[in-house]
């Protein structure tokens, strides 16, 4: 299976994970624009958390510019968040399954267990992958407790819109253009 495929099937079940988390209930919430500060604030950490974990591996691995262009959707998902729009929560829940994904592919290839994504990691490069995992897992978490009040088309349409701009991101990041600076 080429890496592509790979990111297909990752970017797909991230999507799925998203859309699951966005239709999950009815909406209740104070104003239809706003997150709760609090969620907000939780949401936009852990996608910070992730993007400086990503860049310190691009430092460690000397690929700067590939993991620039990787963190590229969760600057964007970080300045909404950061807006405390609700739209930085819902962008934000399939770049945290994407990245927890991606995390545990290569834990899988770490164990021994599968070649979804193989590799040599530096153990700086290890300890980061356990820290975006975690840092994922948390998102997750603080975005299912937060709910929108916006249409659930327009929610939906926000985690797919999301899920493309990480992939895009990713297949461009390996691309030899870019992988190669």
């Amino acid at each position: 299976m080429t890496f592509q495929q790979k990111l297909s099937i990752v970017t797909a079940l991230a999507a799925l994970i998203g859309l699951v988390m966005v239709t999950r209930a009815p909406v209740a919430a104070a104003s239809p624009h706003r997150a709760k500060p609090r969620a907000g604030a939780s949401v936009a950490t852990y996608l910070a958390v992730i993007a400086v974990a990503l860049m310190l591996v691009g430092v460690v691995s000397r690929t700067l510019i590939r993991h620039a262009v990787q963190i590229a959707p969760l600057v964007l998902a970080l300045a909404l968040s950061l807006r405390r729009s609700v739209w930085g929560v819902v962008a934000a829940v399939p770049l945290f399954a994407f990245w927890l994904l991606v995390m545990g592919g290569i834990w899988l290839f770490l164990l021994g267990i599968a070649r979804v994504f193989p590799g040599t990691f530096s153990p700086t490069e290890i300890v980061l992958t356990l820290i975006i995992g975690a840092a994922s897992m948390a998102g997750l978490a603080v975005a299912y407790g937060q709910r929108a009040s916006t249409a659930i088309a327009t929610q939906v349409g926000t985690v797919i819109v999301f899920a493309i701009l990480q992939f895009g991101a990713m297949w461009l990041s390996v691309q030899p253009f870019v992988a190669r600076r």
